[in-house]
């Protein structure tokens, strides 16, 4: 593939650039989701990074530190954990209280004037012997119990749905996936050096 950024457009006409070497990782993660699990569902979770220091720590081995939180929940009940695979980006930007607390997914305010260190966590869950309805709750206080992150939640579709099944909508489930690989959000305010990450498959 070219080293030349990637111009993605999305269905509502917004378009921003992706490098070429993630859009090759998300394209791969997603691929094999669809056809290696049963039942693959994708979410969209969002954390506020409320501790950027502790999280430096935590963001060495991030995806495992999930995979021991959420296999924790799952204990708990007794119920089968599923399979997942991740992809993540931190991002910055400046925003209201409202945003940052997880009230709303967007500013409600006129006053966008607060820092906000975030983490997108995109999660492939394969539930074939699980419930994806109720998956949220436990990836969120997975996520909430990972160290220097918080107000961990789950954002909808513009249809209102928490998650997609991959199988069924591969097209649409890969162009959200790439948003995380979009390069137009990249502050200098970030501060790590390495921003985005993925399971191996």
């Amino acid at each position: 593939m070219s080293s030349l950024n990637i111009k993605i457009t999305t269905k509502r006409g917004r378009t921003y650039q992706i490098e070429p070497k993630q859009y090759d990782k998300l394209e791969e993660l997603i691929t094999y989701a669809r056809d290696e699990m049963s039942k693959p569902c994708i979410y969209h979770m969002l954390s506020w990074v409320s501790d950027p220091e502790s999280f430096k720590t935590s963001k060495r081995n991030l995806i495992k530190l999930f995979d021991r939180k959420l296999r924790k929940q799952y204990k708990k009940l007794k119920q089968e954990v599923p399979n997942t695979l991740v992809a993540y980006s931190i991002e910055f930007k400046y925003t209201d209280v409202d945003e940052i607390n997880g009230v709303c997914d967007h500013p409600t305010t006129g006053t966008q004037q607060l820092p906000f260190l975030h983490l997108h966590f995109y999660v492939i869950a394969d539930c074939n012997k699980c419930n994806p309805v109720t998956f949220t709750n436990f990836a969120k206080t997975a996520l909430n119990e990972i160290d220097g992150l918080t107000k961990a939640r789950y954002l909808k579709s513009n249809k209102g749905e928490s998650y997609k099944n991959v199988k069924e909508h591969f097209d649409d489930s890969f162009q959200r996936l790439l948003y995380i690989g979009k390069i137009n959000q990249k502050s200098p305010e970030i501060p790590y050096r390495e921003t985005f990450g993925a399971s191996r498959v």
